[in-house]
């Protein structure tokens, strides 16, 4: 929703009154960056509230409405009589508020006109700062000679961040291992393929190995039969030419008889 300003420069003259229309209440010192900040205030009896008014947050030596850092609306009083004092509250989330950069800062009511009606006493926006009981002395890592004064947060932080490093670096491993273990049940599964095929091979050549030594006992037998037939018929034939030579002399004695 846009913030209408009519920019008039307010002038340092000004009745001081009017700033006191509102008054802010329990304003700290300082207050912590980027944390919610309350901010509680009177209204007078001096203002009558309006829907559009808001508290914003300036920076000390500002010279207009406009030179707000931040702002919030101012919620309207519920069963507000008009006349009388009502308090009320906003809280600045921490997004919202300024960092810690030394500058002195102050709430500042400003009404639907423009006007201020109300501002704060200055402030700043400070990280705490360490007590002694949080202040570490530690060896510096580089070298050991140095000691280091650091704080029980700053220590854990460190620590934090040295588990968060290692962290990474075993998911890192991990991821690699995980890698390499499935590059390896890979390379297994294909070995294992290849086992199983060179098994089947070796069975297929062992069954032909089978047949071949049983076609070599076959052939065996037939040559050792073929050996003992040929020796029979060798003898035969051994047998018939004796037999032949007999007859030959007997028929050359019957020629010589019959030529006497």
């Amino acid at each position: 929703m846009a913030l209408l300003l009519d920019g008039t420069l307010l002038s340092r003259n000004m009745d001081t009154s009017n700033f006191a229309h509102v008054i802010f209440q329990n304003v700290g010192k300082s207050y912590l960056p980027h944390a919610a900040l309350e901010c509680q205030y009177t209204l007078t009896q001096f203002i009558k509230p309006h829907p559009k008014d808001w508290v914003g947050i300036f920076k000390v030596g500002w010279s207009t409405a406009r030179d707000y850092y931040t702002f919030l609306w101012s919620p309207l009083p519920e069963n507000y009589v008009e006349g009388t004092a009502v308090n009320r509250t906003v809280v600045f989330q921490g997004y919202y508020v300024p960092n810690d950069d030394g500058e002195f800062y102050q709430f500042c009511y400003v009404t639907h006109k423009g006007e201020i009606r109300g501002a704060s006493t200055p402030f700043q926006f400070r990280a705490n700062s360490p007590s002694e009981d949080e202040l570490l002395t530690v060896e510096d890592e580089c070298n050991s000679d140095i000691l280091v004064v650091t704080t029980k947060a700053g220590l854990l932080e460190q620590k934090v961040e040295e588990a968060q490093r290692e962290k990474d670096e075993l998911l890192e491993n991990m991821a690699f291992i995980q890698r390499e273990k499935e590059q390896l049940e890979a390379e297994r599964d294909g070995l294992q393929k290849e086992f199983e095929q060179e098994k089947e091979i070796c069975a297929q050549l062992r069954g032909e190995v089978q047949e071949l030594l049983h076609s070599s006992q076959a052939l065996q037998e037939e040559k050792e039969e073929v050996k003992r037939r040929l020796e029979e018929a060798t003898a035969r034939i051994v047998q018939l030419e004796e037999d032949l030579i007999g007859v030959t002399q007997k028929g050359l004695q019957k020629e010589t008889e019959l030529d006497r």
